[in-house]
């Protein structure tokens, strides 16, 4: 019997019924519930306005206002009065979005979790009588962790890993095309802010996604229960995007749903998305997100398109391509001054091409106005993660203590938004790290990487600089020739790995690899670490000035 649960009603798709709180039959209109039918069998769609008149009033013409007066009889029959349950799609439809299912009745989990805390603190009083010579002291300690315990297994039941893989695109070489990546980054972005998701990096699916795997091997690698696949097609000023939410463990779509939304119905399509993929994994999205995903309306989809290139061209970034990210971007703000994600992005991409000295007409002078244009991208949206997440990154933090402590707030101010995406969490170890917190870091990185069982190439680098700070040189070694592997472009993986080799006792093979690396990244010549005058600092710099003397010695013979 296919039933759906619509605001605690119960609509009966078999019987054509709709049923209230207490299992009475609620009278509507036929054509009301010929409506509210339609839209039960295609729940979480897109139903268009078009649609609905042919299927419920076929071979007649009707008005918009007979459909809108069926839709308003629904929504308070249902008691729908902020209409969460019947959405509108501006200028295109609707969309009826179902309960989350729950394992069991909520007086029934309630009972079900003070049987187990009363069992576990049972347990724990068991324990004391056994070991009486412990004293009193095991008793408190005993409940407490029995308690600590229930806590983090609670905890366990409550999150769920999901991966968000790149979205297929559809006639990509048309003019305007999205990027799959980008798409996945802005889903899986709006996601990491419920607080009972954890989600997989997307550059590690990204990273899958180029190797041909299958969504089924890449959650098994992932270690994510549930996948979120689609496509994507530019249709002129439309984007259709077909999404489905997979359970890896068996292969079943959870859900599924088509949405053909313009530039302006971006933000209410996006919400629908959410909140559909998060209540079908029965967690929860705070109606203050909801409002944000409203505000976010990019002017035009080419705003759009431009933004989601350049974040799949720093995904895996090189000079060139990161050239080619700032030309997009200064576009997009040219077409859409107010759209947040595209200052922020560009504001980031700036100082990576200021610090890689990769654009011959972007230098130190310009990281003020690098810092100012994601600031500004924070005052059109403060509530956007990603724009915080990129203000740490983007401010100096190696420069003083101040900027330091600057990074570590914005990331600080990036997780609260986004507590489920390991990014954040990378880049507050990261300025932890530079603020000289390290066993702080540690700890952030440690909780990024335990649900990223597969790792984005640059979590090897910071692994390298935290191993090395704390002396663990045979870690940091290891790690340092990761990323060497990895990111062959990036000029502090080869200091961190030269400087472990000696610090091993490893100084003849630090010196025959030197000219090597210095014809591969001449920057190695001249190269200091930052933050200047820490431990590690000092250290590198000595192992590399100590590399460079010989080298001269070595070619004056």
């Amino acid at each position: 019997m296919a039933c759906l649960r619509l605001n605690g009603y119960t609509l009966n798709l078999d019987q054509a019924q709709l049923f209230d709180l207490h299992g009475q039959a609620v009278e509507l209109r036929p054509q009301a519930l010929a409506v509210l039918l339609e839209l039960g069998r295609r729940h979480g769609e897109l139903v268009t306005k078009l649609d609905l008149s042919a299927r419920v009033w076929p071979g007649v013409s009707v008005t918009d206002d007979s459909l809108v007066q069926c839709v308003v009889e629904i929504r308070r029959a249902l008691g729908d009065t902020r209409q969460q349950v019947v959405r509108t799609m501006p200028r295109r439809g609707y969309l009826l979005i179902v309960d989350a299912a729950d394992t069991a009745p909520r007086d029934l989990q309630s009972f079900y979790r003070l049987a187990a805390a009363l069992a576990m603190v049972a347990v724990a009083i068991a324990l004391v009588w056994q070991f009486p010579l412990l004293g009193a002291d095991p008793l408190a300690k005993a409940v407490r962790t029995a308690t600590d315990w229930g806590r983090r297994q609670a905890h366990d039941r409550m999150v769920v890993d999901v991966a968000v893989l790149p979205l297929r695109v559809l006639n990509a070489s048309r003019e305007g095309s999205p990027d799959g990546n980008g798409l996945a980054y802005m889903i899986a972005s709006e996601l990491a802010r419920n607080p009972d998701l954890h989600i997989v990096s997307t550059l590690a699916t990204a990273e899958l996604s180029g190797k041909n795997l299958s969504p089924a091997q890449i959650a098994a690698m992932t270690h994510a229960r549930y996948l979120v696949d689609g496509s994507a097609e530019r249709r002129g000023d439309r984007l259709q995007l077909h999404v489905q939410l997979i359970d890896s463990g068996n292969s079943r779509i959870v859900w599924s749903g088509r949405f053909e939304p313009t530039a302006q119905d971006l933000p209410d399509v996006t919400e629908a998305l959410i909140s559909r993929i998060s209540a079908s994994l029965g967690a929860t999205v705070r109606e203050s997100d909801r409002a944000v995903l409203r505000n976010r309306a990019p002017a035009s989809l080419d705003a759009h398109a431009r933004v989601l290139r350049t974040i799949a061209l720093t995904m895996a970034p090189s000079p060139e391509g990161l050239r080619q990210a700032r030309q997009e971007l200064e576009l997009a703000v040219r077409l859409d001054p107010n759209y947040a994600p595209a200052w922020a992005s560009l504001g980031a991409v700036k100082k990576t091409l200021i610090f890689g000295h990769h654009d011959p007409g972007l230098s130190r002078q310009d990281l003020p106005q690098a810092i100012a244009d994601v600031k500004h991208a924070i005052a059109l949206d403060p509530l956007l993660a990603s724009s915080w997440r990129l203000l740490s990154i983007t401010i100096e933090s190696g420069q003083n203590p101040e900027s330091a402590e600057s990074a570590v707030s914005a990331a600080e101010r990036a997780i609260e938004l986004g507590p489920g995406d390991p990014e954040n969490w990378v880049v507050l170890a990261n300025a932890l790290h530079h603020a000289g917190r390290t066993q702080a870091a540690i700890e952030a990185f440690e909780k990024a990487i335990s649900w990223s069982p597969l790792r984005p190439p640059h979590y090897a680098l910071l692994a390298a600089r935290l191993r090395y700070s704390v002396q663990d040189y045979e870690n940091a070694l290891r790690f340092a020739r990761e990323c060497m592997d990895r990111t062959p472009a990036t000029g502090v993986c080869k200091a961190v790995w030269l400087s472990s080799l000696i610090r091993t006792g490893h100084t003849v093979e630090a010196e025959a690899a030197w000219p090597a690396l210095v014809a591969a990244a001449p920057s190695l010549q001249t190269y200091q670490m930052t933050p200047k005058n820490t431990p590690m600092a000092l250290s590198v710099d000595e192992d590399l000035n100590r590399l460079r003397t010989s080298n001269t010695r070595a070619m004056a013979q």
